[in-house]
């Protein structure tokens, strides 16, 4: 169900700035009322999420006739940079802990200057390399070496590490957006386990691939959250899976029936998903014609016993925020902003907000403080 006529009238196109900062790449690029938040209260970066991904339509497909009866096909948008995955980033939260400052002191600066994080889950960072980084506690958890010949789009996290003991299951999963190996993971563990990545290939077929040059149709995962010792993962063409530890191996176990894209037409659209409280939240940020503007924006909410998305009309107290790297959820009154909206932004260094508001179904320029 999209906007309805006399809802669309209303909405304000949204440009999304071309600014950059070259001098350095912020993370997470969260506004910075909502960073010194997070700075007093620590728990709240348990709640910070990886960064989305960007999908187009291939034009073949966008324009084939509604009489067509294959779904159209997804690819990865060529507007989805991936120059930040190369680039370093600068920690942007200094956390105070019985009036002591760290992670922002120069000890730690000139120790951990610069990281390359691709994941965030749980309150770890997954850092380009061979670590998981806790910021909060500042441990360093050993990882095994990623395998270069491998891809790597996303990293996350089925759980929390803690308590951290022998019988703990906390896996960690990187997403390739292949299908030979599909995923990869390994398990942090307090006892004695291989430490090695292992590599899964999927051989089930999307049931919303439609396009027939493709030689293979298996599945290939762009997205995923853990979530309450599951991974939900979303594939290239939408599919929702479910992805268990079955006797220590992260196994397929359960497919979604309808596919997760925006209920209106579109060229590009940005998905994320984030643990907001006891829900999974799905968010498409959509461009209907420009991939420089967001014209409607859509949450949906997911039933985890049916494994369907439904749409959702309130967020209440809720408020859900997007950078170019990370997105959360927060209690708008503990913010101090509107309640029962997404704030969002695109770009790397562009510090141009705008705000999406459920209740009036309008996209403005945010005003934050």
């Amino acid at each position: 169900m999209g906007l309805n006529e006399n809802k669309k009238s209303r909405i304000k196109r949204a440009p999304l700035s071309s600014r950059e900062d070259n001098s350095q790449n912020l993370w997470p690029d969260l506004p910075q009322q909502l960073v010194q938040l997070i700075a007093c209260e620590s728990t709240l970066f348990r709640d910070i999420c990886y960064k989305g991904v960007v999908k187009s339509w291939r034009e073949e497909s966008y324009k084939c006739s509604s009489r067509n009866p294959t779904p159209p096909w997804l690819q990865l948008s060529s507007h989805d940079s991936k120059s930040a995955e190369n680039q370093p980033h600068i920690f942007n939260i200094a956390f105070k802990h019985l009036e002591f400052w760290y992670c922002k002191s120069r000890r730690d600066f000139d120790r951990y200057p610069k990281l390359h994080f691709l994941g965030s889950s749980h309150g770890l960072l997954v850092a380009k390399g061979d670590h998981l980084w806790d910021p909060v506690g500042r441990s360093w958890y050993c990882i095994p070496p990623w395998d270069s010949r491998d891809p790597f789009i996303c990293a996350v996290l089925s759980t929390s590490p803690w308590p951290y003991t022998p019988k703990m299951e906390c896996f960690v999963l990187v997403l390739t957006g292949i299908s030979h190996p599909a995923f990869v993971f390994y398990q942090v563990s307090g006892g004695e386990k291989k430490h090695a990545w292992i590599k899964e290939d999927c051989t089930i077929v999307d049931p919303n691939c439609s396009n027939p040059s493709e030689r293979r149709h298996f599945m290939r995962f762009t997205n995923a959250i853990g979530f309450k010792g599951k991974f939900y993962a979303l594939s290239l063409q939408g599919t929702l899976a479910v992805i268990e530890n079955i006797d220590s191996h992260l196994r397929i176990t359960a497919l979604g029936k309808k596919r997760a894209i925006p209920s209106v037409s579109s060229s590009h659209f940005r998905e994320f998903m984030v643990d907001s409280g006891e829900e999974i939240l799905l968010v498409f940020l959509i461009c209907k014609t420009s991939s420089s503007i967001v014209d409607a924006v859509e949450v949906y909410r997911l039933d985890t016993d049916k494994l369907r998305w439904i749409k959702m009309e309130s967020l209440g107290d809720r408020a859900l925020f997007s950078g170019s790297n990370c997105c959360m959820s927060v209690s708008a009154s503990k913010a101090g902003c509107k309640r029962n909206c997404v704030y969002y932004t695109h770009r790397s260094g562009d510090y141009c907000w705008w705000v999406y508001d459920l209740d009036k179904a309008t996209i403005s320029p945010a005003q934050l403080g």
